[in-house]
C-alpha cells in the first residue's frame, strides 16, 4: 500500500470513508456492501469508473456485483475474469492477494478510452476494479484512499459471510433436527454447505453396517453437475480413514482435468459413527479458518441429529416390542381361559363320574382318574404352550410326529358331541408335540362350533402339510384374512381359536390359509409345513 499523505488534506475523504464501513458493516449481503464501494468512488472519492468483482464458486469466475452508472459501458470488456485467463488483471489480483494495476486498459467499447485501472483484492470474496480517462493515472493519495476503502469493503464482507454462515448452520440444524431419516438428514447438510460456507461442492456418506460400505447417499447440484458422482473408490477409502479416526482429513489438489471445475482443497469430516460429510473448493479457493471453524460445527451438528434419530428408532422399536408384548400378555390370558376349557371339563367330569362310582360302591375308578390325570398334565402343557406364544417363542425342539397318531388324541380332548373325525393322513411332519395338538384341538373346536349339530371332520395330507375340512357352510371369500386374526368371530366364539391356530403355524414356521373344501364342501384350512 501507497504512504499515506498527510491526514489534513483526507480528513474529509477518510471520514466519508469511515460513514461507508459504518454502513457496509451492517450489511449481510455481498450487494449490498459492493453497492456502497462503487458509491463511496463515486460520490465521496471523485472515481467515476467503479467496479467490484464477486467470486462466484459455482462458474469459478469473477462476476460483476455492482458497478457504477459511468463504468456500465466498460463492463463488456471488464467482466469476464475466468480461471485460466492469463491476460486478466482481475484474476491475477484475487489469486496473487495483491493489487494490479494496468496502464492503457481499454479501447473500443465506443466511450473515451480507460488510461489507467486499479484491480485491489478483497479477500476470498472477490476484486475491486477502479479506472481512470486520466492519461496521468490515479495520484498516491487517490490509491491510498481506494486501498483503504477496499480494506473496509473486505472486513465488512467477512462480517457478512460469518453472519449469513451462521444463519445457514442455525436453519440447517433446526431442519436436521426435525427430520428422522438418516438420508435426509444428511441431504439437509449438503444442501446448508453453499449457505454456510459459500462452497458448492459438497456430498455426504453413510456407514451400511450389514454390508460393511460407505455409500454416498447426498450429492451437492453443483457437484452432480461439474464434479461427478458415482463408484469413487479412493474417495471411499478416505472416508473410511476419517470414520474409523475420528477427524478430519484436509487435503489439496483433489481435483482432476476430467472434471467441468478444477478442484482444490477437499476436506472430509466425521459424523460421530454413522459416516462423514466432504466438502471440496474450487482451485485457488481458500479453506480460510471462518470455514473451518463453520464446517467442523455442521458435520458436528449433522452427528447430533444422526444420533438422536437412531435413538428415536431405537425408542420407537421399544415402544412397538412393549406394545406386541402386552398384546400377547393379553392373547396369553385369553389363550389360557379359552383352552384350558376342554381339559378341565373333561377332567372335572371324569371326577364326578369316580365319586359317584366310589359311592356306589364300585372299586373300578382306575380308568376316570387316569382320564382326569391326562387332561390335568394337558392344562400344563396349554398353559406353557400359551406363555411361549405369548412372548412370540419360536419352536426350538421338534419330533417326527405322525398326523393322524396326534389328530386322533386331539379329537379325544375336544367336546365333540355327535361330531364324527376321518384321517386320511399317512405322512409325518417335525413338531413340537403339544403345540401340534394344540393345533388340531382348535381347528376341530372350530368346526364343532362353527360347522353344524353333528358336523364331519377329515383331515388329509397334502404334498407339503395337511389339511382339515369339515361339512359346514365355509368361510365366505371377503373373510378368509381375518378368521385368523385374534379377536375374530363370525358367531358367538371368543374369537381365539383360529388365532391360536395361526400362532402355533408361526411358531413352527409354517403358514396356514383357509379356502372351499374339496370333498366336504364347508371350511378347508391348509397348513404347508
Amino acid at each position: 500500500m501507497p504512504r499515506p499523505p498527510s491526514p489534513r488534506t483526507v480528513d474529509a475523504d477518510l471520514l466519508a470513508i469511515r460513514r461507508a464501513s459504518r454502513r457496509m458493516a451492517l450489511a449481510d449481503d455481498t450487494t449490498t456492501v459492493a453497492e456502497e464501494f462503487v458509491d463511496t468512488c463515486s460520490s465521496d472519492l471523485g472515481v467515476a469508473l467503479a467496479a467490484v468483482r464477486g467470486y462466484d464458486p459455482r462458474r469459478d469466475a469473477l462476476g460483476v456485483f455492482a458497478a457504477t452508472d459511468a463504468a456500465e459501458p466498460y463492463l463488456d470488456e471488464w467482466s469476464e475474469h475466468r480461471r485460466g485467463d492469463d491476460d486478466s488483471p482481475a484474476w491475477r489480483a484475487y489469486v496473487d492477494g495483491a493489487s494490479v494495476s494496468v496502464a492503457g486498459a481499454t479501447s473500443g467499447t465506443g466511450a473515451d478510452p480507460v488510461e489507467h485501472a486499479l484491480y485491489i483484492p478483497l479477500g476470498t470474496h472477490g476484486v475491486a476494479t477502479v479506472a481512470t480517462l486520466d492519461e496521468d493515472g490515479f495520484d498516491e493519495r487517490t490509491v491510498y484512499l481506494l486501498e483503504t476503502l477496499a480494506s473496509d469493503v473486505t472486513a465488512a464482507l467477512e462480517a457478512a459471510a460469518d453472519r449469513r454462515g451462521l444463519h445457514g448452520l442455525h436453519d440447517a440444524t433446526r431442519a436436521m433436527q426435525a427430520a428422522d431419516d438418516p438420508e435426509e438428514i444428511v441431504a439437509e447438510a449438503v444442501d446448508a454447505t453453499e449457505a454456510v460456507l459459500g462452497v458448492p461442492y459438497s456430498g455426504a456418506r453413510l456407514r451400511d453396517v450389514e454390508c460393511d460400505t460407505l455409500p454416498l447417499v447426498a450429492v451437492s447440484d453443483a457437484a452432480a453437475q461439474d464434479v461427478g458422482v458415482g463408484g469413487d473408490e479412493a474417495a471411499e477409502r478416505v472416508a473410511r480413514e476419517v470414520l474409523a479416526r475420528g477427524t478430519p482429513e484436509i487435503r489439496d489438489g483433489e481435483g482432476d482435468d476430467s472434471t467441468a471445475s478444477a478442484l482444490g482443497v477437499t476436506a472430509v469430516y466425521p459424523l460421530g459413527d454413522h459416516g462423514t460429510l466432504s466438502v471440496a473448493l474450487p482451485e485457488g479457493m481458500r479453506l480460510d479458518g471462518r470455514r473451518r471453524e463453520l464446517a467442523r460445527v455442521l458435520a458436528d451438528n449433522t452427528a447430533a441429529a444422526l444420533d438422536r434419530a437412531e435413538r428415536a428408532v431405537r425408542l420407537r422399536e421399544q415402544a412397538s416390542t412393549i406394545a406386541a408384548q402386552d398384546e400377547r400378555l393379553e392373547e396369553f390370558a385369553n389363550v389360557v381361559s379359552h383352552d384350558l376349557r376342554n381339559p378341565l371339563n373333561v377332567a372335572q367330569g371324569r371326577v364326578d363320574f369316580a365319586r359317584d362310582k366310589v359311592q356306589a360302591g364300585d372299586d373300578d375308578v382306575a380308568a376316570d382318574l387316569e382320564t382326569a390325570s391326562e387332561a390335568l398334565e394337558r392344562v400344563a402343557d396349554i398353559i406353557e404352550n400359551a406363555r411361549a406364544l405369548a412372548v412370540g417363542q419360536e419352536v426350538d425342539e421338534t419330533e417326527p410326529l405322525s398326523v393322524c397318531e396326534t389328530a386322533t388324541t386331539a379329537w379325544e380332548a375336544v367336546e365333540t358331541g355327535d361330531a364324527e373325525l376321518l384321517v386320511e393322513a399317512d405322512r409325518t411332519v417335525e413338531a413340537d408335540p403339544s403345540l401340534f395338538a394344540q393345533l388340531f384341538e382348535n381347528v376341530f373346536a372350530n368346526a364343532v362350533d362353527h360347522a353344524g349339530d353333528a358336523p364331519r371332520v377329515l383331515v388329509t395330507g397334502t404334498e407339503t402339510g395337511f389339511a382339515v375340512e369339515d361339512d359346514g357352510p365355509g368361510v365366505p371369500d371377503d373373510e378368509r384374512g381375518a378368521v385368523f386374526r385374534v379377536g375374530y368371530s363370525g358367531a358367538d366364539g371368543t374369537g381365539l381359536g383360529l388365532g391360536i391356530v395361526a400362532r402355533v403355524a408361526e411358531a413352527h414356521g409354517w403358514t396356514v390359509r383357509v379356502e372351499d373344501g374339496e370333498r366336504l364342501g364347508g371350511a378347508r384350512f391348509v397348513v404347508e409345513t
